[in-house]
């Protein structure tokens, strides 16, 4: 009777630590191939939302004064940032896998810097104003035509609405 019990307490144990051991191994597969999915869903939806503003840029600079548009775009991570200084609509996320990005699409320059990953667009016959941030959720972006500045470049605000 006494080795039934203790077989039965050995079964129990044994089950218990393959149950713990696929739950590990299951995890350390399963983690990083999630991380590298949405690593990659972030990446395109960056672009997606940088070509819509960019598009949107150069619709509105080939209008004329006052041209506007507005339009959302969600952000599940990163930072969209204007810098009116250097004229470039900036996007920066924290990469948790090490996904192989770089180069360019379009007119969106791709840079990664450790786990950072930088894409900006930039504009040299266009004035950009704005110093908006546009983080996480649902965001309202304008885009206004300002007339032109002193070389009559099109001054366009990119803002919040």
């Amino acid at each position: 009777m006494r080795s039934k019990a203790l077989s039965s307490y050995i079964a129990s144990v044994l089950l218990i630590l393959m149950g713990l051991t696929g739950i590990y191994l299951g995890l350390t597969v399963l983690t990083p191939a999630l991380d590298k999915a949405k690593d990659s869903g972030i990446i395109n939806e960056a672009l997606q939302n940088l070509k819509l503003i960019d598009d949107n840029i150069r619709e509105v600079a080939s209008e004329g004064r006052n041209s506007k548009r507005t339009f959302n775009i969600k952000v599940t991570e990163g930072t969209y940032k204007v810098d009116s200084r250097i004229n470039y609509i900036n996007f920066t996320y924290a990469m948790k896998t090490n996904l192989n990005v770089g180069g360019q699409r379009g007119n969106i320059n791709i840079t990664r810097y450790r786990n950072d990953l930088n894409m900006f667009i930039s504009y040299t016959k266009l004035q950009i104003q704005g110093s908006n941030h546009f983080t996480k959720g649902e965001n309202s972006v304008v885009i206004l035509h300002n007339g032109t500045n002193t070389t009559n470049y099109p001054i366009i605000y990119v803002g919040r609405s």
